[in-house]
């Protein structure tokens, strides 16, 4: 494990947005993690956040009084394969591990190609694209819940984990961190494997040609719409929207899509910029502070809650210093 004090956060989080931490703690391994959580009891520490690349996370500006725990890759591939299953340690990188999958004619993790962030986050936090979820093909997780005098090592099950839309147990209960993650897979032909990676390198290609990734960027920033009635709120200002909503958006509503209807697409505070390339990123120009991000986002709700009555939920997290 490596300490750090005050460290600038926007040194290593994927926004380049964020203030000082007063511990970094690099965690490459299981046991650099025990000693994170050694560190924070021995010195009374009270403010812990977890974090990998921070891909979907944006740190507000001010002095996070406490302890980020930054889980990177480890020094050596974790990857281990038995049978059906592979098992990666939670700081190694989601696209590494669909690679290394596919490499050893094993499927069933190709949606996420291009999906940025670690393993463990994306445990933590259910990612999804394309039709899939991480909660599809975890079978297990090996977790550390720091909550009680002593830290407990636990698997938890795929239903223990309790995923929901973007997030899981983990993310709730606060004081448990990921240490390993064990996905099901399929072990498969090379015709089989070869149509895996077409869908793999497809999902790379749409999302380096449909989202702003020449910016450091949070990714998604809102959720889409899914609740009936803010559907139908929605298209009662917009009714021609009714069939993409039905054919094209599988009974939800794409808020990139509201964002440029309603003139945001664009739009600017300081250096943080709605994307003119995907209205549901916003991205840093070079200099934006989170009070930018903030701001930008503020406008977007603010304009939804004018024009349809209704709040939209971030699927972003913001971690602030309080």
């Amino acid at each position: 494990m490596q300490v750090s004090n005050d460290f600038e956060l926007k040194q290593i989080l994927w926004y380049k947005i964020g203030g000082k931490a007063k511990y970094l703690l690099e965690c490459s391994s299981k046991d650099d993690i025990l000693e994170a959580i050694a560190f924070i009891k021995e010195h009374k520490i009270q403010r812990v956040f977890v974090c990998g690349q921070g891909s979907n996370l944006i740190f507000t500006d001010d002095y996070f009084d406490g302890v980020v725990i930054h889980i990177t890759k480890p020094e050596h591939r974790s990857f281990q394969i038995e049978s059906d299953q592979i098992t990666s340690f939670a700081g190694e990188v989601l696209g590494d591990l669909v690679a290394y999958s596919l490499d050893n004619n094993l499927i069933g993790l190709e949606w996420a190609g291009g999906l940025p962030g670690t393993v463990g986050a994306g445990v933590r936090g259910n990612v999804g694209a394309y039709g899939g979820e991480i909660k599809d093909s975890l079978q297990s997780a090996e977790v550390l819940d720091y909550s009680g005098d002593e830290p407990v090592l636990r698997v938890l099950t795929n239903e223990e984990l309790q995923f929901v839309y973007r997030g899981s147990v983990i993310k709730t209960h606060k004081k448990m961190i990921v240490i390993s993650a064990t996905f099901t897979v399929t072990k498969s032909d090379d015709d089989h494997v070869a149509e895996a990676r077409a869908i793999y390198e497809k999902n790379i290609a749409s999302r380096q040609h449909n989202h702003p990734l020449e910016y450091p960027n949070c990714g998604s920033v809102f959720k889409n719409l899914r609740k009936p009635e803010q559907i139908a709120k929605v298209l009662e200002v917009y009714p021609d929207l009714r069939e993409q909503v039905e054919k094209k958006w599988y009974g939800k509503v794409a808020v990139a899509s509201l964002i440029e209807r309603l003139g945001l697409k664009g739009h600017r505070v300081g250096d943080a910029q709605v994307s003119e390339k995907h209205a549901l990123f916003i991205i840093n120009l070079g200099h934006a502070t989170a009070k930018d991000v903030l701001q930008v986002i503020s406008d977007i709700q603010h304009t939804f809650q004018d024009t349809f009555g209704f709040h939209l939920e971030l699927e972003v997290e913001i971690v602030t210093a309080e």
